[in-house]
Parts: C-alpha cells; structure tokens; sequence
C-alpha cells in the first residue's frame, strides 16, 4: 500500500488547527476548511494544490471573517468529479458550495487556477462575489502557458513513461517533478523548499501523477483565451498580487489587467515567484488586509417604495 501525504493543515494565530470536514457538492466529497465569524472569505487554491496552500494568510483573516479553504475537486483530499471540462463544472460547483454553506455573498480570492476558477465564477454569478482577490491568475493569456501543453500532450507521451513497467518508474516521477517544481514555481527555492516537497507527496506515484494529467488536460480544453476580455463586466473591488519572477504564469499579464481594469489594485512583488503568499507573506498579508478595509461594504440602505 502506498503512503500517503501528511497534509500540513491550516491553523489560527495560536497553532490550533481549524475545523474541517467532507461535504457533498454536486455529488463530490469536498473538503474543507470553516472558521471564525463575519463577512465571509472564500480561498481557492490553485492546480494541483490544497487549500493548506494559504497557511500564511489565514491566521490573519480569522479575526474579522468567516474564513472557507476548500479542496478544489479533484485535488487534495476532495473527490474527483470525473468530467470532461473542470472549468465547466465549477460553474455550478460553486454555487451549489454558497447554498450549502448558507453564503449569500463572499469576498474570493483565488491564487493561479483558483484565479481563473474566481473569475469565470464572478463572471458567470456576480451575485455571489462581493470582492476578487487574484493571485497570479491563470487564464488571462491568449493561449495557455507552454507548460500545460506538456499535460495536453499526457496521452502521447506521459500516458506510456508512466505504465513502463519498472521499478524506477516512481523515483524518476518524484525526481522529474520536483525539478520542473524547483525551476519554475520560486524566485528564492528555499522559501517553498516545504512546499514543493508536499506537492511531490502528493503527485509523486505514476497514478497520482496520471490524476493530475488528466486534470491538466480537462482544464486546457476549457481555455478560450477571452478571459481577459471578459474580465471587463466585472463591477466589483478588485485585487491582484504578481510575483515579477513567475515561472509559471507570465507577470505581464498583471500589467495587461492594470490597464483593462484601472479602479483595480495590481501589486507586482521584485524577487518572487508564482507564490507571493507564501514568498512574502509579510507584504501580501499587509497589502490584502488594507485592501479589504478600503473596500468592506457599509451598511446598505433599503430602498422605499
């Protein structure tokens, strides 16, 4: 039997772990974190991640918000939907987890994926996002980083590496993966050293590895590379942090949503990569905080007849 990952969890200021459960969403066994009280805050991890991705953020948002990380289906300890297109299916994911959780409205931050899942939601359901927080957002190119194509390409190439019978077939997946992690992911390796060894616990088997291909390819098939564009109804605050040295999603995508969306606040960190986050914590947590106390809805009036 093969082991499994050791998770590392999310926890309040005082190292306590948060609660969590499994809850069914559109059929899904969904995992989640749910804590603290207030105006509700949504964190959406990105591909291949967890929601314990944003350990570093939470702490600080507990004090003032209802504070939801979930799992995005299929990755961590959520189930697997099992369909054709992943962006297609958080379309009615999400709105189906807001009843559930008896949410009207949430402040949404989404951080690569998780970016682009935020905006196609606001997007298609604006009633349920109050703010958009983006974290290098995947999605706003033209057409999608060069990297997915090598998932594109999985049935081709990976599909017959992985099934090769040997029993060094797992070490060169663990050893090819935390290369490509260690090159691409950081400006500074040793601030996600953790990290990217959680994620190659996580993805390191030929079948963990077969998983996640195959989410790579639902979500390519689902890139319009309109976006951006699209990006231009959205009527609600918004938020973006960039890493200038992201090896992953280019940071003059950030520019390019400065110069569509002027009212939003776009912040490009010097000497980080594609996790501000969790690279700089200090600074993000700092920016994010001043962010939601310049935007926080008032109270609104009702209107007379």
């Amino acid at each position: 039997m093969s082991r499994r990952p050791r998770h590392p969890g999310l926890h309040d200021a005082g190292g306590r772990e948060i609660p969590h459960r499994l809850i069914e969403v559109r059929s899904v066994p969904t995992f989640l974190y749910d804590a603290g009280e207030g105006p509700p805050v949504l964190l959406v991890h990105g591909y291949g991640d967890t929601a314990d991705s944003w350990r570093r953020v939470v702490p600080g948002l507990l004090a003032r918000h209802r504070v939801i990380a979930i799992d995005v289906p299929p990755f961590g300890r959520s189930a697997d939907p099992d369909v054709p297109q992943l962006l297609d299916f958080y379309k009615g994911f999400f709105p189906e987890l807001f009843k559930r959780l008896e949410i009207d409205r949430a402040t949404v931050i989404g951080h690569s994926l998780g970016g682009a899942i935020a905006l196609h939601v606001a997007l298609a359901r604006p009633e349920l996002v109050e703010r958009l927080g983006l974290v290098a957002p995947a999605g706003l190119g033209k057409a999608p980083p060069w990297w997915w194509y090598l998932l594109s390409g999985h049935k081709l190439v990976w599909h017959h590496a992985l099934r090769v019978p040997s029993p060094l077939t797992p070490l060169l997946v663990r050893e090819g993966l935390k290369r490509f992690l260690d090159w691409r992911l950081s400006y500074d390796h040793t601030k996600l050293e953790h990290d990217i060894r959680h994620l190659v616990d996580m993805h390191g088997t030929p079948s963990d590895l077969d998983k996640l291909l195959k989410a790579g390819r639902c979500c390519i098939e689902s890139y319009t590379g309109r976006l951006l564009e699209d990006s231009a109804a959205l009527d609600v605050p918004k938020w973006m942090v960039w890493g200038r040295h992201d090896g992953l999603v280019p940071s003059e995508h950030a520019l390019a949503f400065g110069r569509a969306h002027p009212d939003a606040a776009v912040h490009v960190f010097e000497d980080c990569g594609h996790y501000p986050h969790i690279e700089l914590p200090a600074r993000f947590n700092r920016l994010l905080r001043e962010w939601m106390a310049d935007t926080a809805p008032g109270p609104r009036l009702r209107r007379v007849a």
